[in-house]
């Protein structure tokens, strides 16, 4: 039997943890946390997670049910609480793509003559690409830059993004979408090259 099923067979224990949850009962939480652990792990290792941050991505997903339980209405938890697994392990790829953007612009300000060293030229040099980048940030538009900013600079996640700019979560993935065209367009325009993310 799947952890999905066995949860699934338990759901009258289930309905009556999470409204002990809802409640902020703390031995619920610790109940809670410990009964769905090992399946939100699994999600996480099918879902690609490497296996140093598998931990990581369970710890934030329960952040994100201890702070939406009340969003929690009916159906079944696990259905609920795969899509925040999903949501957390989908934000530390692209978190990861854009690191690797990053570096890819850092690099090409720099001289390609000049090899990555801890010297004080290397520091200036890397000071330079930050410059770059922020003279690019500097020409977004407020609301895309807000948007991001918290989420590929900051590493909020989306909710947490929608929460503190006050707007839909489909909002804040539509204005990272143009943003990122943009950041992209306005870097061409400076004349730095910007790795496109696919």
């Amino acid at each position: 039997m799947s952890e999905a099923a066995q949860q699934d067979m338990q759901a009258p224990d289930c309905a009556a943890l999470l409204a002990r949850c809802q409640q902020r009962d703390e031995r619920a939480w610790k109940e809670l946390f410990e009964a769905h652990f090992a399946f939100a792990y699994g999600v996480a290792r099918r879902l690609g997670t490497p296996p140093g941050e598998v931990e990581d991505v369970c710890q934030e997903a329960f952040v994100v049910v201890f702070r939406k339980i009340g969003d929690f209405q009916h159906g079944r938890f696990s259905t609920w609480l795969y899509r925040i697994v999903a949501n957390v392990v989908s934000d530390r790829h692209r978190r990861r793509r854009f690191r690797e953007a990053m570096r890819s612009l850092a690099e090409s300000v720099l001289p390609a003559s000049l090899a990555p060293a801890p010297t004080p030229e290397a520091a200036l040099q890397q000071r330079d690409a930050e410059t770059a980048v922020n003279r690019v940030l500097e020409r977004m538009a407020p609301k895309k830059r807000e948007v991001f900013a918290l989420y590929e600079l900051e590493s909020l996640s989306g909710e947490e993004i929608a929460e503190r700019v006050g707007c839909k979560l489909e909002t804040v993935w539509t204005r990272l979408h143009y943003a990122r065209k943009e950041f992209t367009l306005i870097a061409e325009q400076l004349g730095i090259a910007v790795e496109r993310s696919a």
